[in-house]
């Protein structure tokens, strides 16, 4: 690989051991997108070391993230604690305790379906508990849009406004977006569905969020859910956007539509995942009435605030 593709290669003993300490031993390595994972033994144990580079944020906001981590965790959440947050050579260096339960989804990919009824229905009903968990965390401090943060805020402007929000500030947005003529197009296709949420969104109850709710960040015990990793997305937000963003995530298999299988999707799924969650936390009306169109946002990440 070459430099630029630098935060896609394995982490190297050397990194390990230069934040972890020099008797860290790597006993397994992974990938995922942006990120590098290694499972280490220390004296104290055995951690995950996670790199990944800043993509815009600052630290506060992964510190953030680790504090609901364990926030959660404490409350019979179970969200993987955070240990440490190291930075070295310009990237960031998490350290995490090894998440409990079987990795079972370790080779999906975004966007792939659960692999049983049985885990949807756990994950719809864990995503509720998370939610209540997270009432009583005391920073209630909306995250920034960096990343791959998904938010709602897009809806208090009109479509290409927002767009255009987005695009400057990122170059490569407004570099593919130059020239093609897309305002009358985006307000079309979004002008309706924004105007539908504007009224609404204050109304929506607001909890922290896991933010990226699917297949590969859930570890499984038989058929529940026993362990939860990678809070990068974790946002102060309302819930229903966590629950959207669930359906999304696993109901909707965008690797296959973007490939041309437009059937590419499991309503009975997406229905089984929202009616499980609704059994452990019911939505309040105007979430029911907000979620098919929160359902469409949360696709068009534009949220910037």
């Amino acid at each position: 690989m070459g430099i630029d593709d630098r935060f896609w290669d394995h982490i190297s003993a050397a990194e390990a051991q230069a934040v972890l300490g020099a008797d860290a031993e790597i006993v397994e390595r992974h990938r995922r997108w942006l990120f590098a994972v290694a499972r280490c033994h220390t004296p104290a144990g055995d951690v995950y070391l996670k790199r990944q580079p800043p993509m815009g944020r600052d630290l506060a906001q992964v510190e953030w993230q680790h504090a609901l981590a364990n926030h959660l965790a404490d409350r019979g959440v179970p969200a993987a604690r955070a240990l440490d947050l190291v930075e070295l050579a310009g990237l960031w260096y998490e350290v995490h305790e090894p998440a409990a339960g079987a990795d079972v989804y370790a080779g999906a990919d975004s966007w792939d379906p659960f692999a049983s009824d049985e885990h949807v229905a756990a994950a719809g009903r864990m995503l509720a508990r998370l939610h209540a968990a997270g009432a009583d965390f005391a920073d209630r401090t909306p995250q920034r849009q960096a990343g791959f943060v998904v938010q709602l805020r897009a809806v208090e402007r009109e479509p290409a406004k927002a767009l255009a929000r987005t695009a400057r500030r990122r170059p490569a947005v407004a570099d593919y977006l130059e020239g093609r003529g897309w305002e009358l197009a985006v307000d079309g296709a979004y002008g309706e569905l924004f105007d539908r949420l504007r009224p609404l969104a204050d109304a929506l109850p607001e909890r922290p969020l896991h933010g990226d709710w699917q297949t590969n960040n859930l570890f499984f015990a038989g058929d529940d859910v026993a362990g939860i990793i990678d809070f990068h997305q974790a946002d102060y937000a309302p819930r229903v956007l966590d629950l959207a963003v669930a359906v999304e995530r696993n109901c909707f298999f965008w690797n296959r539509i973007s490939a041309g299988d437009d059937a590419a999707f499991d309503l009975r799924a997406a229905e089984l995942l929202a009616a499980s969650y609704a059994a452990e936390a019911p939505l309040e009306q105007a979430e029911r009435e907000a979620f098919a169109d929160v359902l469409a946002v949360c696709r068009t990440r534009t949220g910037i605030r």
